[in-house]
């Protein structure tokens, strides 16, 4: 079977009632199978959208393209992940290119190990997502990016494996 998914708005304004009625019939006839939303850390997407795509079959995806909160602040994040476990979601993607300037202040992304001050702040929000039973996904990188893509993911992989965190790679 193939499994099509496809990136939904890229905002948090179509996940009214209407928007699912209008939009779940073109997602079923093209046979998306999963779908990725784009969810904040300020507003849930409503439940009712959600268990309308699970009940059709498709699975959402949901990513959280704000910065990654520091580890003090992932509490207010975990109630929205378990929360989101509980209506059935199982996927969420935490962050968004952090391998361009732009996802980051100006100050720390002139600092020296970006890729390691990324992992503090991935880690915790990973491991808040997999003890609310989600599956945290790793972040899209940008092609290229300020910071070339592939050694970023290159030294994040091996940053998760030294830290002793290689279960989230298995996850």
């Amino acid at each position: 079977m193939t499994r099509i998914g496809i990136h939904y708005f890229p905002d948090t304004l179509h996940y009214r009632e209407e928007d699912l009625h209008t939009w779940l019939p073109e997602l079923l006839s093209l046979g998306v199978s999963w779908l990725t939303l784009i969810t904040s850390e300020n507003r849930a997407i409503p439940e009712s959208f959600l268990r309308g795509l699970l009940e059709a079959g498709i699975e959402p995806i949901l990513h959280f393209p704000s910065p990654l909160a520091p580890p003090s602040q992932v509490n207010n994040i975990r109630m929205f992940l378990h929360t989101y476990a509980r209506w059935g979601v199982r996927y969420v993607i935490l962050s968004d290119r952090p391998n361009i300037r732009a996802a980051w202040p100006t100050t720390s992304w002139a600092q020296i190990d970006l890729v390691e001050r990324f992992l503090d702040l991935f880690l915790p929000m990973a491991e808040a997502a997999l003890q609310a039973n989600l599956i945290p996904v790793f972040p899209p990188l940008e092609p290229g990016g300020d910071y070339w893509d592939t050694a970023f993911l290159r030294a994040a992989l091996e940053g998760i494996k030294r830290r002793g965190n290689h279960y989230l790679l298995d996850s």
